[in-house]
């Protein structure tokens, strides 16, 4: 027995369809691949240390050559940075907290994932390596006052050194979580402009603060060292800086030792 269909009971049928196979490449990518735990990592100083780097060369003109100096800010970052969680609403300063942070891939991409350099330093003393370090902050901001940074960790990765780097295809992401401080310095008085000047919040903290928090990535030099000579030597990229797009609400209150 045949039944036949209409145009338009058929289409009723055809489109969700469509909609669903298109909708699939994204669901599958869209995933947490791992997770990472820094909170009782420390970081270790490097085996091999390199020299002190030589003096600047100096122009005809006068004008001193500063090798690894990087201008300019990519427009579309490969990876996005949120900050999932912190461990508290509320802080003094100085306080120990615990955050954890989600990275997403926006295209195929690669992330650092050790806590230091030395664990991106080969055991060959003969052997020579590169390595890119990505930095990861909070952003805290305030109606009333100049946004402040607070630092949480540097992780660092190497395409020679095997497992220092993740791969990310566009969609899937990371959790690390980690252990900082809230606190945070100043720029000295009179480096702003007083319009500027007027916002600092200063400190110690006389009274407690109320912030929106954000995540905050930025991956900009990479690094070469060359084991024969021990030096190193600093290539520019375009600068990777990603902010979080969902705040986070969070107090911060004076320092009871100050």
């Amino acid at each position: 027995m045949k039944f036949r269909t209409s145009w338009p009971y058929r289409s009723k049928i055809l489109l969700p369809t469509i909609g669903f196979l298109l909708f699939i490449p994204q669901f599958v990518f869209a995933q947490e691949v791992a997770s990472y735990d820094y909170t009782d990592t420390k970081p270790s100083d490097r085996l091999r240390p390199p020299l002190p780097p030589p003096p600047p060369t100096r122009l005809p003109s006068g004008m001193l050559v500063v090798g690894g100096v990087c201008e300019g800010i990519l427009g579309n970052p490969p990876l996005s940075v949120s900050l999932v969680s912190l461990d508290r609403a509320s802080y003094a300063f100085g306080d120990e907290f615990i955050f954890v942070l989600r990275l997403t891939a926006v295209y195929p991409t690669r992330v650092p994932v050790r806590a230091s350099l030395a664990e991106i330093g080969p055991s060959d003393p003969d052997v020579s390596y590169e390595g890119r370090p990505m930095g990861f902050s909070v952003e805290l901001r305030s109606p009333t006052h100049r946004t402040v940074l607070v630092g949480l960790l540097q992780l660092f990765g190497s395409k020679d050194i095997p497992r220092s780097e993740i791969y990310l295809n566009a969609g899937q992401w990371i959790e690390v979580r980690g252990k900082a401080r809230m606190k945070w310095a100043n720029p000295p008085r009179g480096t702003l402009p007083p319009s500027e000047e007027k916002y600092v919040l200063r400190l110690p903290l006389k009274n407690a603060q109320d912030f929106d928090a954000r995540a905050f990535s930025s991956r900009g030099q990479s690094f070469r060292y060359d084991a024969e000579s021990r030096q190193e030597t600093r290539f520019c990229h375009p600068a990777e800086q990603s902010f979080g797009a969902e705040p986070v609400h969070v107090a911060v209150t004076p320092s009871p030792k100050s």
